[in-house]
């Protein structure tokens, strides 16, 4: 069985979810009324926070991950080999390959006409909802696109990138701006940082962005950063935590955010940064956090990582 994790905003609880392959993401319907939970081998699950049911998908490739439209009408899936699933939440049909490349988030215009899919060699695709058409978009790369997120105002969408050093890029970008029809890299970098999640804070004026980032040392390290984006600069910090932080994500609210990680490390993150450390009751790596939107009292999911290195997310 595979292991989920709900954060109810003073503990957290396990339970078993269905499956032996790794869970790789979730996403929550907009209404809060069910999440979809991906994973290796075509693994979808259903959920209400307490419950779990299994779908079949399409094939049986590995799912990194997923996102619904904001009318709740249409879900993404998205995984390795360039793979994309189109569904209703019930069921799924795969659209035809335009990559080879692996694939790793999804996220939907605010407008919903239309998702960003980000991946490997970076790729950055567009979904078209009228047309159902896929279509790489031009503009700047990076070794790996990580993460990505819409302005709520859905003036752009900021990608997250690894900057590999080992990339053939003289200098290569850790933050992209992409519009729809092309991808700008806006924030270069001499460290090997990677940018592993990207949460708009609900709420901000002017919007602001909080970019979790993981950069690498030459000795095997890890620096735990987190990157304040305001759409005309950026701010840097150091977060002290005892390992490697994979996600963050902010409370529905915007009061705080909760970050998780490897040997299940879990803080909280107030609108100030001041971190305060919450006992997961784990120590298994943590992928998340996934919000449940909607609702009075919103509860975060947490899914159980591999257990190989951040990068394998």
């Amino acid at each position: 069985m595979a292991n989920v994790y709900v954060y109810d905003g003073s503990g957290v609880r396990s339970m078993a979810a269905p499956g032996e392959r790794p869970l790789r993401w979730a996403a929550w319907r907009p209404d809060g009324r069910e999440a979809l939970i991906v994973g290796n081998r075509g693994t979808v699950l259903r959920s209400d926070g307490e419950r779990f049911g299994t779908l079949a998908a399409a094939g049986a490739h590995n799912l990194r991950g997923a996102g619904w439209s904001p009318d709740g009408e249409l879900a993404l899936l998205v995984g390795n080999r360039g793979a994309v699933l189109l569904g209703d939440g019930a069921r799924f049909e795969e659209l035809p390959p335009v990559t080879t490349e692996n694939l790793r988030r999804v996220a939907w215009s605010p407008d919903g006409s239309y998702a960003l899919i980000v991946g490997n060699g970076g790729c950055v695709l567009r979904y078209e909802r009228a047309s159902r058409a896929l279509l790489p978009l031009p503009g700047d790369r990076a070794h790996t696109m990580r993460s990505v997120a819409w302005r709520p105002d859905g003036a752009y969408a900021l990608i997250g990138g690894y900057a590999s050093r080992y990339a053939g890029y003289p200098r290569p970008h850790v933050l992209y701006r992409c519009d729809g029809r092309y991808t700008q890299g806006i924030l270069a970098t001499d460290d090997e940082d990677d940018a592993l999640a990207i949460d708009w804070q609900p709420g901000a004026t002017p919007a602001r962005a909080l970019v979790l980032v993981a950069s690498y040392g030459e000795d095997g390290s890890v620096t735990n950063k987190a990157l304040e984006y305001l759409g005309w600069g950026v701010r840097s910090r150091v977060l002290e935590a005892p390992a490697t932080l994979l996600g963050a994500a902010w409370h529905p609210s915007g009061s705080y955010a909760l970050v998780c990680g490897e040997r299940g490390v879990l803080l909280r993150a107030d609108d100030s940064g001041d971190l305060t450390a919450v006992a997961s009751g784990t120590a298994d790596n943590l992928v998340g956090p996934f919000w449940k939107p909607g609702v009075k009292s919103p509860v975060a999911l947490m899914l159980k990582g591999p257990d190989e290195k951040v990068y394998t997310i």
